[in-house]
């Protein structure tokens, strides 16, 4: 699952648990449109649900940090919530070392266009025979490097 997506899942999760906070968290993160409405909010809960194993990769848990600054006052309990939730969902977090990457043709090229986070998640996904939950069409650009990968737009399945 790519960063975006599973901030999203992750967010909902923690504001299931914590309504007050709503309002702060929408405020200060852009998430996708289909946040705010009811129906595709409970959609996509209940996909991330469904998924029976969660494989990410090291660098998402990192991008997360970076890229999604969660405010001071709910900082703990965001984070308390996103560690049960995927402690629950039986995370799986792999480590792929960006000179293993840097070793494969294929992955070096997708480092040097697109980054360490992409390029693992489409190894990852590959070697899993997953599909790869992203909200970012560009990854369909890999499936030239790698023709059997699976990439899924959350948005096709909350229509």
């Amino acid at each position: 699952m790519d960063t975006g997506p599973l901030f999203t899942a992750l967010t909902l999760e923690f504001l299931e648990e914590n309504p007050e906070s709503r309002n702060t968290v929408l405020y200060q993160h852009k998430l996708p449109g289909y946040i705010g409405d009811p129906t595709a909010e409970a959609s996509f809960r209940s996909l991330f649900r469904s998924i029976r194993k969660l494989f990410i990769t090291s660098h998402v848990i990192g991008e997360l940090r970076s890229r999604y600054r969660v405010r001071q006052n709910i900082h703990r309990e965001f984070w308390l919530s996103a560690m049960k939730t995927l402690s629950d969902r039986g995370l799986n977090e792999e480590l792929l070392a960006l000179l293993e990457m840097y070793k494969n043709d294929a992955l070096r090229q997708i480092v040097s266009i697109s980054g360490p986070i992409d390029a693992g998640l489409v190894a990852l996904a590959n070697r899993e025979g997953c599909a790869l939950l992203t909200d970012d069409a560009r990854l369909f650009t890999w499936k030239a490097v790698y023709p059997t990968l699976r990439i899924e737009l959350i948005q096709n399945f909350l229509l």
